[in-house]
């Protein structure tokens, strides 16, 4: 096997027969695995000839990497990427222009034969358009693939942005002969129509000073909202591949005073003709955002729902206010204004399991026997002993999130007074968080006891020889984004929609997850234990503010308080009865 930088080539066995081509194996830079979707990219060479493969490979890992620098809003910094749609105006347009303007100080004197050479360019204008109009642009073509040989453009021939490039080659083209003749025959400041040629001498005109990108600025402003608490780390680098994007779209270097509401709306309704995560999808992954666009309006995709689209305006707009109140950005616009998709707030977007969903769901594979890993929602003789079995249960019978769930550490289960709980922590010492900043008991139900949560906490201590350090899910890892909660979350979200719990065709998604066991257990504390929205806000761990709990240090509610609570919880309508017969 061959290495390079980040890559490997090598050639796969199918059925234990070697496959004819060499493929390339790329690594996802770290930074850009939530944009692109994967970890690894694997991509045929087209050639089992090894020299061969060891040619390409090089130009097919540039060309990949800088596609997937393009969406995340950046380039690799030691092969930038270059802008295609900005190298075609200054060759297709100035370059044209210029050279068409140099041959004209040549032309003959008399007026006569100055005319002639005059309507040959307009003729020219006339054939070009009619060409462009057909369909035929094989003139351009050759132009296109000199340009892209020359500046080594991470574009493939036969691609759609391969096909964009070539129709942009041939507007800019026809633009530039539109120019000359206007100008030679006396309008002395004729101006490019074409949209994009406007637009990119636009952003030429306002390149950002060093220090001053929307990149640079938004450090700066994240800087300042972290010293401050206003923004948590994973929030803030989330918030940072929104503004890659943005600035992607209007200009990596563009100056923030030369960013209009009109480019603002224009990446706004761009993004709703795309669907969620559009990188990692296949047909789009090498496409910028607007051709991507384009064709996932061809191909029907999904549209990403206005909420998403408004909470990309809100990472962008509080930039803006934050540099109107720099002395040096004093008075800026904020060009989001006005902008955002109103009336949009999802309805309901966290529902509550009903009865019948609980029923459905506490009577699938999962929890009855199962086909095999991977396949948990095909009945089968296989039971699970981790995380995918115990994580569901203990957060619809504590209302714990997830995360809080999964981060439990061996020691966290604990007795008090004779009553079983599990301790939530807020430690940031040792990696362990909650929404609230403060850590909190959770009562166990006797439910959760009797199906053997306790003699599993059991056997795992004894696997890590009495270590109370020790995770209570050792098969669980941070993802990328540091977050202990995306591989069993992502995994729950996509266990419901095989048993047939959550529907995915419904745009903007129908907001069943594991979320859902909160707002399920919220409901039944209104209903079956008779508590007020305040206890149950102290029973879920959710913030308080008030003049008397920034007193002391303890957290609100005792366990044996929350004991009382939960036994009063009965799931009324919900059939324990399969699932305590298959008690782990």
């Amino acid at each position: 096997m061959s290495r390079g930088d980040g890559y490997s080539i090598i050639k796969r066995k199918r059925n234990g027969r070697e496959l004819r081509n060499f493929e390339v194996r790329i690594q996802v830079p770290v930074a850009w695995r939530d944009v692109v979707g994967k970890t690894e990219v694997l991509l045929s060479l087209g050639t089992g000839d090894r020299r061969t493969a060891n040619m390409r490979a090089p130009q097919v890992v540039a060309e990949k990497l800088a596609a997937w620098g393009r969406a995340a809003g950046e380039a690799p910094a030691a092969t930038p990427a270059l802008d295609p749609s900005s190298v075609a105006v200054h060759v297709a347009f100035d370059g044209m222009l210029d050279a068409m303007e140099g041959r004209r100080r040549e032309w003959p004197v008399d007026d006569a034969e100055y005319a002639e050479r005059l309507a040959e360019r307009e003729a020219d204008l006339r054939r070009m358009t009619r060409r462009l109009q057909d369909g035929d642009l094989s003139q351009w073509e050759a132009v296109a693939d000199r340009i892209i040989e020359a500046r080594g453009l991470a574009i493939t021939k036969d691609s759609e942005g391969y096909a964009a490039f070539v129709r942009g080659i041939a507007e800019m083209s026809i633009d530039a002969v539109s120019v000359f003749v206007r100008r030679t025959s006396g309008e002395l400041d004729a101006a490019p129509r074409s949209s994009i040629v406007r637009q990119i001498k636009a952003r030429d005109a306002a390149k950002a000073k060093a220090g001053e990108s929307l990149v640079e600025l938004f450090d700066q402003w994240a800087e300042e909202m972290l010293a401050k608490g206003a923004k948590r780390p994973d929030t803030v680098n989330q918030d940072r591949k929104v503004i890659r994007q943005f600035a992607a779209f209007v200009g990596l270097d563009r100056e923030v005073r030369s960013i209009t509401p009109l480019e603002v709306a224009d990446y706004r309704d761009t993004m709703r003709k795309l669907p969620p995560k559009w990188m990692s999808k296949k047909l789009l992954r090498d496409l910028d955002m607007r051709a991507a666009a384009v064709k996932a309006r061809e191909l029907g995709l999904p549209r990403t729902a206005f909420t998403n689209v408004n909470k990309h305006l809100s990472t962008i707009s509080p930039l803006f206010k934050w540099l109107a109140g720099q002395p040096k950005w004093a008075g800026l616009g904020n060009p989001c204004t006005g902008l955002f998709h109103p009336k949009v707030k999802g309805k309901n977007p966290r529902p509550p399991f009903t009865t019948d969903d609980l029923n459905v769901i506490l009577q699938s594979p999962l929890f009855t026997g199962f086909q095999a890993d991977g396949k948990e929602h095909v009945p089968g003789e296989q039971r699970a002993h981790d995380w995918r079995y115990w994580i569901p249960l203990v957060a619809m019978f504590t209302g714990a999130r997830i995360g809080e769930v999964a981060q439990l550490r061996l020691g966290d289960v604990r007795q008090e007074r004779g009553v079983w709980f599990v301790h939530i922590r807020h430690d940031s010492g040792e990696g362990l968080a909650t929404k609230s900043g403060k850590s909190r008991p959770a009562a166990l139900h006797s439910m959760l006891e009797s199906l053997g949560f306790l003699a599993f906490h059991e056997r795992e201590l004894e696997r890590a020889g009495n270590d109370l350090a020790a995770p209570l899910f050792p098969e669980l890892a941070p993802n990328a984004r540091g977050q202990i909660s995306g591989t069993p979350s992502r995994w729950w979200r996509d266990y419901l929609v095989a048993i047939g719990v959550k529907d995915p065709s419904v745009e903007g998604g129908d907001g069943f997850g594991s979320h859902s066991f909160r707002h399920t257990l919220a409901d039944r504390l209104r209903d079956e234990a008779e508590l007020l929205d305040t206890e149950i806000a102290v029973c879920l761990g959710h913030s308080i503010s008030s003049t008397t709990s920034g007193y002391g240090r303890l957290t609100q509610g005792t366990v044996n308080k929350f004991s009382g609570w939960m036994k009063a919880v009965t799931f009324e309508g919900v059939d324990f009865n399969r699932l305590t017969r298959f008690r782990q």
